[in-house]
């Protein structure tokens, strides 16, 4: 008898000790162990990465703050976000993942502070998500009007400064995906999410390759219950891109600048990161061109001394934007070759300058394929026969 009873408690304990083979549970919520996660494969970004855990999905994004025309600001920002489907328990958040943001998906309710995100969302078809955007210098004349009739929301362009609190608070977003202007912006983002509205913060500018923005149309479409058309979009856009590189493979390469004048004898001219690799992969070769680094912005600003000792003898030149002023010294750009066999372009189109409003800004960080199809006609117009886009022969310079 005494044997039995000694087996039986043996018996009770071992299977006390056996670990639950469920999920494990905190007061019925599921507790989520990081290290169980899967990565889901993110082809070309570099300030996010994407894990699967049991229907669930864990964002971390990561980037430095690298101020206009400089270098980076303080440290790395980053954040956790948990994507927790709205049939599913919200997770009981512990160990690595305590304090991450948590969104409930599909997102139905959206607030933004940048053309980029409405243009990914309206890629999506889910235009009337929107309950808020930044103002009213949308390139989308449906946006556009909807925020100056007030029904959608007006919170400010990241670029300027932080999103408006009041209208964000009365237009209740289940999300906000804010794209910060400086490192000041960091506490207003802070500040939101204690007044419970999630944030998500966007660094698509942070990405060294053009690709990288675009695969924030597969972030949102993951948020919002669209990933197989966010999937198809990106899978569209690399295929348009590997067949225009191919394209400008079979010619000679040609020397090519980008650059805009910013007044006082100064030029911002395109050096690395994402806007040089475009050059490069149409087939241009940048004699000003630097090594990638996320650390530092895409350009830096030269004299026109400096620019005229480098890169005199390029074969065309993307030579004004949207930001551009007036330049109009003739004897200085005569010596250029550029100039002189009228090889010169300007990324100013798509725009409405009655709104105030270039979607060169918005759709075409998620549509490289049409810049660069419009660069590859730039310096070989015998391989493509298209209409412009975003870079176009320009209209204002002075010419011979």
């Amino acid at each position: 008898m005494k044997t039995f009873i000694i087996l039986m408690l043996l018996f009770v304990v071992g299977g006390c000790s056996q670990p639950d083979k469920s999920q494990d549970k905190v007061q019925g919520k599921p507790t989520l162990n990081l290290s169980s996660s899967v990565q889901v494969p993110m082809r070309y970004t570099e300030t996010f990465v994407v894990r699967e855990l049991d229907g669930y999905q864990i964002i971390d994004l990561k980037a430095p703050m690298v101020s206009w025309g400089g270098s980076a600001q303080g440290n790395e920002q980053s954040a956790r976000i948990i994507l927790v489907p709205r049939d599913k328990a919200e997770p009981v958040l512990t160990g690595d993942l305590e304090g991450a943001t948590v969104v409930r998906t599909p997102v139905m309710r959206i607030a933004t502070n940048y053309g980029f995100l409405e243009a990914i969302v309206s890629e999506l078809g889910i235009k009337d998500r929107l309950v808020a955007v930044g103002g009213v210098k949308s390139y989308d004349d449906e946006l556009r009007a909807k925020a100056r009739s007030g029904e959608l929301a007006q919170i400010g362009y990241g670029w300027h400064t932080p999103p408006n609190i009041d209208p964000l608070l009365d237009a209740s977003p289940d999300v906000l995906l804010m794209v910060l202007g400086s490192l000041e912006h960091v506490q207003h983002m802070q500040r939101i999410s204690k007044l419970g509205i999630p944030v998500v913060p966007i660094f698509f500018e942070a990405e060294t390759h053009y690709m990288g923005p675009v695969d924030y149309v597969r972030l949102i479409g993951l948020m919002t219950g669209k990933e197989k058309q966010a999937q198809s979009f990106v899978n569209n856009v690399a295929e348009q891109v590997e067949q225009l590189k191919a394209i400008a493979d079979t010619a000679p390469r040609k020397k090519v600048l980008s650059s805009w004048y910013g007044g006082s004898d100064r030029w911002m001219v395109t050096v690395r990161n994402a806007d040089n690799a475009l050059l490069r992969d149409a087939g241009g070769m940048n004699p000003l061109a630097q090594p990638d680094d996320i650390r530092i912005d895409d350009f830096v600003k030269l004299s026109s001394e400096v620019l005229l000792e480098q890169a005199r003898d390029v074969d065309c030149w993307v030579i004004r934007d949207s930001h551009s002023q007036p330049f109009t010294d003739v004897k200085f750009l005569h010596n250029f070759k550029a100039w002189r066999q009228g090889c010169l372009f300007a990324a100013d189109g798509s725009s409405k300058p009655e709104a105030d409003a270039f979607d060169i800004y918005a759709t075409d960080q998620i549509r490289p394929d049409l810049i660069l199809r419009d660069l590859v006609q730039m310096l070989h117009p015998n391989l493509i026969n298209a209409p412009f886009t975003y870079i176009q022969p320009d209209s204002q310079t002075p010419r011979p």
